[in-house]
């Protein structure tokens, strides 16, 4: 694996509620556009995509429940 020389980074961290509230919603909307570009470069059909999606959206929500699939006995 190809390593680099360790880089400084200074980060200033939003004092105030609003501040952190903002900073949240940022983090939030890169996070969603990664998993959406994500799922679009995946090879198979739209439904799945859109089903996957749907779980994720499900799953942050603390309301995912698996689907149970045909081959699945109970």
């Amino acid at each position: 694996m190809r390593t680099s020389a360790p880089i400084k980074l200074i980060v200033h961290v939003p004092t105030t509620e609003e501040g952190k509230r903002e900073l949240a919603r940022r983090v939030a909307d890169v996070h969603a556009d990664f998993v959406l570009h994500t799922i679009s470069k995946l090879k198979c059909p739209t439904r799945q995509k859109l089903e996957l999606l749907q779980a994720v959206i499900d799953t942050t929500k603390g309301t995912y429940k698996p689907r149970k699939s045909p081959e699945t006995k109970t």
